[in-house]
């Protein structure tokens, strides 16, 4: 009986962490193409949080352990795990190629502060950084472990949200892979075949645009928008490859390359 309950035991946590195992889906390096639904910044518990501030409610040791400078550039820095069979020089590089993606990135949110009942209205998240896949959520507050997506507070989104890439070009691919007969009102996009340019110092852009329905009850909400972006892959010494020709991040699927960034939030006054 203990044995079995012990087997149950086991069974669970691979269950609870399936999506995390695996050749090609662990971490989701590449983004969670998979989960086309609404997404909120709780799925990417590996990546590094950009500033301290979006932890501001958590115990302070572990805020100060998520953020970029302690989860991610000092295990570069001291060649510990993945890092432990590069070069000193070569370490020396990728941090420095790390740091100029995340000095360079950005985001830009813009909503109206005053809307009526049920008044539709567009909100804008303007990227900048990344590299391959980016993800950008509608969220409804800028605390990491906290925010839901923005329709859990009353709002609604009309319609799929409009997706342009850094050639210009409007993509449909994340909402096309929504299963026929779904609605795409998604509070989440990613964006795919961004490319930045290290040598040339030139970031991948992107915007999302989503039609938001104002919540029924009168009050004052806050909105805001999350960035989910890669800094390895751009760098020269900041990949792998698989035996099965899957390219990944120098730090693993499931490492602290990738970063959680929040635009500043918006309040919206509904009367």
């Amino acid at each position: 009986m203990v044995q079995m309950k012990r087997l149950a035991s086991i069974v669970g946590v691979i269950t609870l962490f399936g999506p995390m195992v695996g050749d090609v889906v662990f971490g989701y390096s590449g983004g969670p193409v998979r989960n086309v639904t609404d997404l909120a910044p709780t799925c990417a518990g590996c990546h590094s949080s950009f500033t301290k501030d979006q932890l501001r409610n958590e115990p302070e040791a572990f805020a100060t352990s998520q953020i970029k400078e302690n989860k991610h550039y000092k295990a570069i820095e001291d060649g510990t795990g993945p890092y432990q069979q590069m070069s000193a020089a070569d370490r020396q590089k990728l941090l420095a190629d790390v740091r100029t993606m995340d000095e360079n990135a950005s985001m830009t949110l813009s909503a109206p502060t005053s809307l009526r009942p049920g008044q539709e209205a567009q909100v804008t998240v303007s990227v900048k950084g990344g590299h391959g896949v980016v993800g950008v959520l509608l969220v409804d507050t800028d605390l990491r472990f906290q925010a839901r997506p923005l329709q859990g507070d009353g709002w609604v989104i009309v319609g799929a949200p409009k997706v342009w890439g850094g050639d210009g070009n409007e993509q449909t691919k994340w909402v096309d892979g929504r299963a026929p007969g779904l609605r795409r009102n998604l509070n989440s996009a990613l964006i795919f075949d961004q490319k930045s340019d290290l040598t040339a110092k030139k970031f991948a852009e992107g915007k999302v645009v989503w039609t938001v329905k104002a919540p029924q009850e009168p009050g004052t909400y806050s909105l805001s928008a999350v960035f989910h972006f890669g800094t390895e892959k751009a760098s020269s010494v900041g990949t792998v490859a698989t035996p099965t020709g899957a390219v990944l991040p120098r730090g693993g699927p499931g490492g602290a390359s990738s970063r959680v960034m929040f635009a500043k939030p918006v309040t919206v006054i509904v009367r």
